[in-house]
């Protein structure tokens, strides 16, 4: 005769937890994972913005020394420079609106896509894709 098992309320009880603390782990990796992708690309966009500004800035100082040399006089030459960055600044604040929305939207599609996952998608889209090529060769 075969034995039959017998239900078990603790047993289920049991299993249910351990299921329930299963994902709540899961959950919690999936959430440092998406939270220091996250992190880490907002630190290096931090890093590029500090990069940047050192080359606006050199380039400025060559600029300056640049106009001098033509005007034949340094002062001339970094007030033109600070002129055109003036310029520039009057640029910004007219289209200011606009500009705002537009880094808004960039922002808010950069982090959406780090915390969805995206980037890993396309990763393991282009693995998949090089295993079906490398094994259509094969059989050919």
């Amino acid at each position: 005769m075969m034995e039959e098992e017998k239900f078990s309320l603790s047993g289920a009880f049991q299993k249910g937890k351990e299921y329930v603390d299963t994902q709540i782990k899961l959950l919690q990796l999936k959430g440092l994972a998406k939270g220091s992708r996250i992190i880490s690309s907002l630190a290096l966009d931090v890093v590029k913005i500090i990069f940047t500004l050192f080359i606006v800035f050199f380039c400025s100082l060559a600029l300056g020394f640049y106009l001098g040399e033509v005007l034949e006089s340094n002062a001339l030459g970094f007030l033109l420079t600070g002129v055109i960055f003036f310029i520039l600044v009057l640029l910004i604040r007219a289209f200011e609106p606009g500009l705002e929305k537009m880094f808004m939207n960039l922002t808010i599609r950069k982090v959406t896509s780090k915390w969805q996952g995206e980037e890993d998608e396309d990763i393991i889209e282009e693995k998949i894709k090089s295993s079906v090529n490398e094994e259509f060769t094969e059989n050919k």
